[in-house]
């Protein structure tokens, strides 16, 4: 199965806010579209990239992008075929005439990218494992987030909070396969 492997998430966050954040995923599957990673992706990214932030990279471990409710997390891979969709990628975001257009900086790793096209990153001059906000209308960084785990914790919590309010509907894919 192409989605998200909840099991293989809960051992990797035994403990902490990510693991409150995955019983919150799991809870809420059918509203996101999450893929499942491997340690070959996580292992590329480095690679590429080598000053990710280790909790970043165990994070691709098991999940390789998709949609976390409202928001594009970048793959690896354009098209599922699985799935029969297309996602956006990691390659999408390296594109100059795009960096250009949405006024990014070389030296941001940008791993995913908000429904109203803000984009979220990582400066990887600076280091600092921080994940940062960038809105691309005004061209100045929105917000920050002192880790990755900080920043998925907040797109959850979130992402619950416009479900209750029914600005978020479940995804028709999996209601599709949930239905059969």
């Amino acid at each position: 199965m192409p989605f998200v492997d909840y099991k293989l998430l809960s051992n990797r966050y035994q403990d902490g806010q990510m693991a409150e954040s995955i019983q919150i995923l799991e809870e809420f599957d059918v509203f996101h579209c999450l893929l499942a990673g491997s340690s070959d992706v996580a292992s590329a990214a480095k690679k590429r990239i080598p000053d990710l932030p280790d909790d970043f990279l165990a994070w691709l471990g098991v999940c390789d992008g998709g949609l976390l409710f409202d928001t594009h997390m970048l793959t690896s891979k354009k098209r599922n075929d699985e799935l029969g969709t297309d996602f956006y990628t990691f390659k999408d975001f390296v594109n100059d005439e795009l960096r250009q257009e949405f006024n990014l900086s070389s030296e941001w790793f940008v791993f995913a990218v908000a429904v109203h096209s803000d984009v979220f990153f990582f400066d990887t001059s600076k280091n600092d494992g921080k994940v940062y906000q960038w809105d691309v209308e005004e061209d100045v960084l929105y917000m920050e987030w002192a880790t990755f785990a900080d920043w998925f914790s907040d797109q959850v919590h979130e992402a619950v909070e416009e479900i209750a309010n029914e600005n978020l509907m479940p995804i028709s894919l999996k209601v599709g396969m949930t239905d059969e």
